[in-house]
């Protein structure tokens, strides 16, 4: 089976042991708190903030990105934890001070734990590798989970400018195919990714307090999310829109304005019609 979602009792309870439980606290508070989000794997967990993954758990300890170092800037007087934090927030952030992709799919985390869920989509997975036959190499944005339908939903993000969707006329944006290559991923294993979904959910349910019920049914095929769509259309613009739309259909692909910061339900809703 190549698609897991699993965390074995070994490292359950490693995350606990002397070793790791003051990170783990740290973790789980801000996991809780909407600013950290954890993603199980196969047999390890990916914590991610701000755009980037700020620790692995794997084989019972804690590691994380040396290269994130050189992004610290003025880190003077933050705990090691902060710091890490800061450098990871400092390496997804543009020169200008502008929100790239990650940033943005970023801010749709904050309603997946804590106590007060305000939305029914929660995010319950983000970049994602099928480990299929068809995809490898590219992962997959997110995978938005709707509590009341027991239904999940792959969706890649895209800004609008990214050379992979606006592009001169006459040519083939690249976003097609990629979504294209998810959908027929998610065809190859819908069962298994189900099942371990399933598993994904028994897990964070037990380790951050959630009370999710497990997935029914998962809406095909991937869909596609494109921000910061311009208010005035050039004509390669509207060429790449309606070339991209026609693709993958009118009810797979949803592009919100400049400036939209559409929640979890608007994007749900918009790709479930």
């Amino acid at each position: 089976m190549s698609f897991l979602r699993i965390l074995d009792e070994k490292q359950i309870l490693a995350l606990s042991n002397d070793k790791n439980l003051e990170l783990f606290k740290l973790l789980k508070k801000d996991i809780l708190s909407g600013v950290v989000f954890p993603a199980v794997r196969k047999n390890q967990i990916y914590f991610y903030y701000e755009g980037g993954c700020l620790y692995k758990f794997a084989n019972g300890k804690f590691a994380r990105d040396k290269a994130f170092e050189k992004y610290s800037c003025k880190a003077e007087n933050l705990s090691p934890y902060e710091t890490a934090k800061l450098q990871v927030k400092n390496k997804f952030t543009n020169i200008n001070g502008n929100d790239k992709e990650r940033r943005l799919l970023n801010s749709l985390y904050s309603h997946t734990f804590g106590t007060e869920h305000q939305f029914n989509t929660i995010v319950l997975d983000i970049e994602i590798n099928f480990n299929g036959n068809i995809v490898r190499g590219k992962k997959c944005d997110i995978v938005l989970y709707n509590v009341p339908q027991r239904a999940l939903m792959f969706v890649e993000g895209k800004i609008f400018f990214d050379s992979r969707v606006n592009v001169k006329c006459g040519s083939v944006p690249e976003v097609i195919e990629q979504v294209n290559l998810y959908s027929s991923a998610i065809d190859e294993q819908t069962e298994t990714i189900i099942c371990q979904y399933a598993n994904y959910i028994k897990i964070i349910n037990r380790l951050f307090g959630t009370n999710y019920p497990m997935p029914q049914k998962l809406i095909q095929p991937a869909k596609l999310l494109v921000y910061e769509t311009p208010l005035n259309l050039t004509e390669n613009n509207l060429y790449s829109i309606n070339t991209i739309t026609a693709a993958l259909g009118t009810n797979n692909t949803v592009w919100f304005k400049q400036n939209e910061r559409p929640s979890t339900d608007e994007i749900w809703n918009s790709l479930c019609k």
